[in-house]
């Protein structure tokens, strides 16, 4: 599985209307919200697609552990 693309993310997230602070918060906590996940996914083109959150998901919940 590919790794997580934060800078692709948040340049898509910018092209939707999201401010800087919201992704910079985003990329500190290691999630994207829910909300958020399928118009970037949309937007992308497949350059991002569900098994990235799926990883980010499973990441946090070891970190949590």
């Amino acid at each position: 599985m590919a790794a997580v693309n934060w800078d692709l993310i948040e340049q898509i997230a910018h092209e939707l209307g999201v401010t800087k602070y919201a992704t910079a918060k985003w990329r500190q906590r290691g999630q994207v919200p829910y909300k958020w996940r399928l118009p970037i996914v949309l937007k992308s083109d497949g350059r991002i697609r569900w098994e990235q959150y799926h990883k980010m998901d499973n990441q946090r919940r070891r970190d949590v552990n």
